[in-house]
């Protein structure tokens, strides 16, 4: 950006008016020549109090938005924008790629009611945008109904850059390192036993994967499992479920219209607050007693590892313990609230996949046998032994990412790229979807194939682009537990490839519903959420040998 200074230091000697004491001693020296330079001092301090103004309006003028266009969007009408151009209610993401498809951009722009948008549709924007210039574009946009209404706003997920974010992400760091991963390998383990124990008998696979995936979390989370978590297992689902509601954008005119808050809750149509009231005596609720207990465990000496009881055994008691208490307990919750919907939606769409794709299934059985030999069950150690199983768990975060649309970032100042202009507080979208079924990257993206990460000797193929990179977060914003949920996901997908074939509910007489429909999301069959979901469907899952899973 160009900024013109009217005044720049070698301007000053220039044409500043030198002090009154010089100019008296020229006129002592040199009468004829004072005089002179007196009046062209006085002549161009004039001119100078004169342009000011013109040159402060210069200036003003002298901006990115008077030289560089906006991205390509659709045509912005008086007053409303593109307010009735803004995607809402089912898969958002695949109605911004066609968007993005009509006017032949991978970067577009849509404006409404004092909102700027920015969609990002390709890799390299993204990586461009949101990774290589995170310092301004890694803040939270506000999110009115999920982050005031409803207190999620305290949350790392949702938190501008600020020192709470910071604070709570140390945290993260701290008790869930990255580079320690075999840290959760024996929870990981033993909660993958107990879902192949489940599965067998399970008329409802989806619920039976969201109850499973919450014990699991709250066991990394608060160190609670089995009957100690049972109590708060549907508290906290019910709690992520209506933050997943609550964020997802366009549900509710109130993010759009800022001053619809002040409404109300018994004022008619204010339905909002009173939903917002709920989920967010909800979300203390949880926040409070499933803390209390890993407290008084933690006193007690009797804690078993977790984020909770690691952080509470790291306070400084030098400093206000109540505040750090507080920060342990957003950190816990914002943990615990992001890690137990993921490995539903991931595990739902692989025993999809598995029931699509037949051919990949027996392939991966194969594998496995051969790898195993029989009456074995996997562990984390067989990763790199396994290289199918892992292209299986790569292609199910492609084919049907668990965010197809990232959440949001917000862009912190004016920004310049590709010739456009970012305007500064713009909401910057990265749609996962398309960049994970774009076809220079994944040929035929709509066909499920997990082949496609494999080399010609059937090892990973490291050219092709690793799917986790999107689905997992950009930037700053990557998720803390993304090595703990890759973990999971890998050692779940193989124990239960190992353990079972998964076949049709006996009680469809055909096969349609297991055709891939890429609306088939819970969107469709219940409220509109942030993070995608099968429809609920039946399976079977018929042990391949006995003794591998009992």
């Amino acid at each position: 950006m160009c900024i013109i200074h009217p005044h720049s230091q070698s301007q000053e000697s220039n044409w500043a008016s030198p002090a009154p004491s010089s100019l008296y001693s020229l006129l002592e020296t040199q009468p004829c020549q004072g005089v002179h330079k007196m009046a062209y001092a006085l002549t161009a301090a004039a001119a100078t109090i004169f342009a000011l103004p013109i040159l402060l309006l210069l200036h003003s003028l002298w901006k990115p938005s008077r030289l560089y266009p906006l991205p390509p969007g659709p045509k912005k009408l008086p007053i409303v924008e593109n307010m009735f151009d803004i995607p809402t209610g089912a898969c958002i993401w695949l109605k911004y790629a066609e968007m993005c498809q009509k006017y032949k951009s991978d970067i577009i722009h849509l404006s409404a009611l004092g909102n700027s948008i920015v969609v990002l549709n390709s890799a390299k924007m993204v990586s461009d945008l949101l990774d290589n210039r995170g310092s301004i574009y890694s803040s939270r946009p506000p999110a009115i109904m999920l982050g005031e209404l409803m207190g999620w706003g305290t949350s790392a997920v949702f938190r501008p850059n600020d020192d709470l974010w910071k604070a709570q992400r140390k945290i993260l760091n701290q008790a869930l390192p990255p580079t320690d991963p075999q840290k959760f390998h024996q929870k990981e383990l033993s909660a993958t036993h107990d879902l192949l124990r489940v599965l067998p008998y399970t008329d409802n696979v989806m619920q039976s994967l969201q109850t499973w995936a919450a014990a699991f979390i709250m066991d990394i989370t608060y160190g609670l499992k089995g009957e100690e978590a049972e109590p708060y297992l549907p508290m906290g689902m019910a709690a992520v479920k209506s933050m997943g509601i609550g964020g997802t954008p366009g549900a509710f005119y109130v993010d759009q219209i800022p001053i619809l808050k002040h409404i109300p809750g018994w004022f008619p149509g204010a339905d909002f607050q009173r939903k917002a009231r709920g989920w967010s005596d909800l979300r203390m609720n949880m926040t409070e007693s499933i803390f209390n207990v890993t407290k008084e465990k933690v006193a007690m000496g009797i804690a078993a590892p977790s984020l909770t009881s690691f952080a509470l055994e790291e306070m400084d008691h030098k400093q206000d313990l109540a505040s750090q208490e507080d920060l342990i307990k957003i950190t816990a919750v914002t943990a615990f609230s992001g890690g137990a919907d993921t490995p539903v939606s991931v595990l739902g769409e692989f025993i999809l996949a598995m029931l699509r794709n037949p051919e990949v299934q027996a392939k991966a059985h194969s594998e496995l046998e051969r790898v195993l030999g029989p009456g074995n069950l996997p562990s984390l150690n067989d990763v790199g032994s396994l290289p199918y199983i892992t292209a299986v768990v790569r292609e199910t975060l492609r084919y049907s990412p668990v965010t197809p649309l990232a959440f949001p970032h917000e862009l912190i100042e004016d920004d310049i790229y590709a010739g456009y202009l970012l305007p500064k507080g713009s909401i910057v979208l990265a749609n996962v979807w398309s960049i994970l079924h774009n076809e220079d990257d994944y040929p035929e993206p709509h066909l499920f194939n997990p082949s496609r990460f494999l080399d010609s000797n059937g090892q990973i193929d490291p050219a092709i682009k690793d799917p986790a990179t999107p689905v997992f977060g950009f930037g700053r914003r990557v998720c803390p537990g993304k090595h703990i949920a890759l973990d999971l996901l890998w050692i779940a997908i193989a124990s239960i490839l190992t353990s079972f074939s998964i076949e049709p509910g006996s009680d469809y007489e055909d096969e349609t519903f297991v055709k891939p429909n890429l609306k088939s999301k819970s969107s469709e069959s219940g409220p509109t959420t942030m993070l995608s979901h099968p429809r609920p469907f039946k399976c079977r899952f018929i042990p391949r040998s006995k003794e591998k899973y009992l």
